[in-house]
């Protein structure tokens, strides 16, 4: 006998699915493989909105600046920030932009057209001088995304825009792990917007020493 279940709505499978992204790139190591988790589901997204060919089209975008590798947007972040491990959570920094223009990201904090340009204004000095993350709340506020879970020892990504998806993202970059001896994640870079460029990041001191460092044993 034929299932005569009802479908969900178009609009139901878009919340959930808006919903399981959402948790997908704010905790990525909890989810497997980001880039396969995030796919399928911007996929679906797209599927219910009539949108198939959007994705290849990001895809051509990434590609063109920076971002997009043989191994996805991890294989960028690799030879940009030179860690070797963590690079889920900046990867999905990228994802969110996308998804933000598309209107499926959730923003925890969403800034004034003022606050996003005392923000973007002040980057470039702030990053003169090693910080880490209360420094980073402290100068700039609570995140609109915190890309990464709460454990201090391990890597974030902070994200900091307003609800304008043509705004670009202003994203900090901040390396930990469970041998550094760190108490608080250190803020690598900043950059604004998806371009992967290394000329569009702003290394702090430990960011360029790190990149030194990597060139030098590479």
């Amino acid at each position: 006998m034929q299932n005569a279940a009802a479908l969900a709505a178009s609009s139901t499978l878009r919340a959930h699915f808006v919903d399981q992204l959402n948790g997908v790139l704010r905790r990525p190591g909890a989810y497997g493989d980001l880039d396969t988790a995030v796919w399928f589901l911007m996929d679906h997204l797209l599927v219910v909105e009539d949108d198939p060919g959007a994705w290849t089209a990001e895809q051509s975008r990434l590609t063109e600046s920076g971002a997009w590798y043989a191994d996805g947007i991890r294989g960028a972040f690799e030879k940009l920030l030179l860690l070797e491990t963590g690079h889920d959570v900046h990867a999905a920094s990228v994802y969110a932009e996308f998804a933000h223009r598309r209107g499926w990201l959730t923003l925890d904090r969403v800034l004034s057209k003022d606050e996003y340009d005392a923000v973007r204004g002040a980057l470039s000095d702030w990053c003169a001088a090693d910080r880490d993350l209360p420094d980073a709340v402290t100068a700039f506020g609570e995140p609109s995304v915190v890309f990464g879970g709460a454990n201090p020892r391990t890597g974030k990504a902070l994200a900091y825009t307003t609800t304008d998806p043509e705004d670009p993202m202003l994203v900090l970059h901040l390396w930990n792990d469970y041998g550094s001896g760190r108490t608080q994640p250190a803020v690598l870079a900043a950059r604004i917007g998806g371009d992967l460029l290394p000329e569009s990041f702003t290394f702090t001191p430990l960011g360029r020493l790190a990149r030194m460092s990597g060139e030098e044993s590479g």
